[in-house]
């Protein structure tokens, strides 16, 4: 294995890819999160197709937006069991999980005009749906 490092060292693609993970923040995390077993796993299984990722990325966007939330609100980090229970809760009303996927979709559009624990806070408070 480390022959075979070595023999790599000598070819220009490997010194021109350490090169970049060097200086390019968005290749360094890119290749370090694809060679990380669990992200790994988790990309395989839920990045098949263009639906599956805009689905993943709702999720992943939704555990984020309330996990910073509690954050900035209590100093502490929100237990993942509570924040897996509310996007739960949220996705699997109709109506809750329709606005929710808009409301990423928006986000995603224009980051800093969507707040998205804010608009499912307000719709929420406007709507008959009850985190009980």
């Amino acid at each position: 294995m480390e022959q075979q490092t070595n023999q790599l060292e000598k070819y220009k693609p490997f010194k021109k890819g350490e090169e970049i993970i060097e200086t390019n923040n968005f290749f360094r995390d890119l290749s370090e999160i694809m060679e990380d077993e669990k992200f790994s796993k988790f990309f395989n299984r839920y990045f098949i197709d263009s639906n599956e990722v805009k689905v993943t990325m709702v999720y992943m966007k939704l555990y984020n937006a309330f996990r910073q939330k509690w954050k900035d609100i209590s100093s502490e980090q929100l237990d993942k069991r509570i924040n897996t229970f509310l996007i739960w809760k949220i996705m699997k009303d109709r109506n809750t999980s329709r606005f929710a996927i808009h409301t990423v979709m928006e986000h995603l559009d224009k980051p800093k005009n969507v707040d998205i624990f804010e608009e499912l806070k307000q719709f929420i408070s406007v709507s008959e749906t009850y985190l009980e």
